[in-house]
Formats: structure tokens, C-alpha cells, sequence
């Protein structure tokens, strides 16, 4: 309710997102969790998507109905890899990505998670393995909407020092 009055267009999923299983996730996305906002309407669930290039969410039964194509205009209810957002008449691409130890440190049910890390602490093939991942999203978004020059990475990664070497082995990302 409150990411829906704060008007967010997309968030990256992190770990406390899986906390409670994705069940949970899932029906907090839909809509289909019991709940009525400050004006007593039903809960409708995220005005958003939820976002991440590096999770499948077709292997788990609770997300994989929400799960959409990436590289489309913001939709509700929906988890997906990227989106395009109108910004005052420009298109800005918003790419999201998950910390690869989610596994280990939450709850993520079927979900599968790429490329898998040894420990929380990346070696340089686990960091440039992700950011071939997120880098392959970027580069199909750049070549399927050709007046695209605006993609920000919104990413979990647990630490800020992951967040700079990922940003490091990127190009085309602002």
C-alpha cells in the first residue's frame, strides 16, 4: 500500500521480498493477500512490477502466472526482468537484479536464480557472469527501441561493493 501511494513505476526484488515464501510474494503482488487501504478499498495488490533479469520465475508455481516479457510499459500485478517508463515524453529503461545468494539467505521457493555464487562474497566470473546477464537485458532493449539512451540498473545485491564492481563491467547503463 505504501510503494502504491509513494507512486514507485518499478522496484527491484531483493531478499526480504522472499522472506515468507513466495506464496506470500505472490499474492502480496496480485493483490490476492487480505487487506484494505487507508480509504477501506480491497487490496489490489502492486500498481507495478516487481523486477529482476536474473531470476526465472517460470519454475515457481506461486510467481510464474505474474511473470511477463520483459521491456514493456510498467504494468500492475506482474513480475518481470525490465520495463520502459514514459518520463516527461522520454523512454527510460529500468533493469532490475537480484542477489544471487537469495537462496541461501531467504526464501525463494522454485525460483531460479542466475548465476549461482559460491559464497556472499563474488569472485570476478560470479560478478562477470551476473552483469553478463543483466548486460544481455540492457542490449536487448537498446536494439528493440532504437531511440532508447536512458537504462538505469535497479539492483539488491547486499553490498554496496558489488553494486560499483557490477557497475564497472557495464556499458550503455546510466
Amino acid at each position: 500500500l505504501i510503494q502504491n501511494e509513494m507512486g514507485f513505476q518499478a522496484i527491484a526484488l531483493g531478499n526480504h521480498e522472499f522472506d515468507l515464501g513466495t506464496a506470500d510474494l505472490a499474492a502480496l503482488i496480485d493483490g490476492s493477500a487480505a487487506g484494505v487501504d487507508q480509504d477501506g478499498n480491497d487490496f489490489t495488490g502492486t500498481a507495478f512490477p516487481y523486477l529482476s533479469a536474473n531470476l526465472d520465475f517460470s519454475t515457481d508455481a506461486n510467481l510464474a502466472p505474474l511473470a511477463v516479457a520483459g521491456g514493456q510499459a510498467p504494468q500492475a500485478n506482474v513480475v518481470t526482468s525490465s520495463t520502459i517508463l514514459d518520463v516527461n515524453g522520454e523512454q527510460v529503461a529500468v533493469v532490475g537484479a537480484t542477489v544471487p545468494t537469495l537462496g541461501s539467505i531467504s526464501s525463494p521457493g522454485d525460483v531460479g536464480i542466475n548465476p549461482p555464487w559460491a559464497g556472499s562474497t563474488p569472485t570476478s566470473a560470479e560478478l562477470d557472469a551476473l552483469a553478463a546477464i543483466i548486460q544481455a537485458e540492457v542490449d536487448a532493449l537498446l536494439a528493440a527501441n532504437p531511440g532508447l539512451n536512458k537504462v538505469i540498473l535497479s539492483s539488491h545485491m547486499q553490498r554496496i561493493s558489488i553494486e560499483q564492481d557490477l557497475a564497472e563491467r557495464l556499458t550503455d547503463v546510466d
